[in-house]
């Protein structure tokens, strides 16, 4: 059976990559009883699927991951038993049984929300944020593999809230096919303010991670 696991992720090991952080899972599994199904083959590896890879330096209170284990495994036992091998700065939240015909993590993924927060100097401002809110269209210079291209950056925020001069709330697109940086999106929005993002450094934390349901109303990626 697939098993969905949420956790949170704090502190300095905010600084170990995504391709870490999957190794680090596969040996706390290893040092507990939990049955988890390998792959066949020459190469054997734990059957295991990460929603979205979380940037280096972001903390996050809401990470997701797949995983195969036994039919006969106890769910309601994996919190406990891999909190027992988590190390400081890392939280199990939650193991739940999928549905059988659910997507897994990585392909459930339509979007992410954040907190994005100012260290010292404090350039938000509500009526910025109500700029912003009000335009039909904040076009940005998008810089990729193959070269530049203008998006309007709007099609991509589902939600930007002001909660202080140095904080604010944004839910963005996170699918593999609209994917927005929120350092993207603070780098737009500063820029409505003619002010350079390089003179304001931030602090994010990913606060869920979310798919849309049959109504396609964005939920958690543990709600069904």
């Amino acid at each position: 059976m697939k098993v969905r696991i949420k956790f949170s992720k704090h502190g300095v090991l905010k600084y170990v990559g995504h391709l870490d952080f999957m190794r680090y899972f596969q040996k706390a599994f290893r040092r507990t009883d939990i049955d988890v199904a390998y792959s066949k083959g020459f190469s054997p590896h734990m059957i295991m699927s990460f929603a979205q890879p979380l940037g280096v330096g972001v903390e996050s209170d809401g990470e997701y991951f797949d995983v195969e284990v036994s039919d006969s495994e106890n769910v309601d036992l994996f919190v406990e038993k891999l909190n027992e091998q988590m190390a400081e700065g890392v939280e199990v939240l939650e193991a739940i049984v999928l549905p059988e015909k659910a997507e897994n993590a990585m392909a459930s993924v339509a979007a992410a929300s954040y907190e994005i927060e100012f260290y010292k100097d404090a350039p938000l401002t509500e009526k910025l944020i109500k700029q912003f809110v009000d335009s039909s269209e904040v076009n940005y210079v998008k810089k990729t593999k193959t070269g530049e291209r203008t998006i309007n950056i709007k099609d991509y925020v589902f939600d930007i809230r002001y909660l202080s001069m140095r904080c604010m709330y944004i839910c963005v697109d996170a699918s593999s096919g609209g994917n927005l940086k929120p350092a993207t999106l603070c780098d737009a929005l500063l820029k409505l303010d003619n002010k350079n993002i390089e003179d304001y450094p931030f602090h994010i934390t990913r606060k869920d991670t979310y798919k849309r349901n049959e109504n396609s109303e964005l939920v958690p990626l543990n709600r069904f």
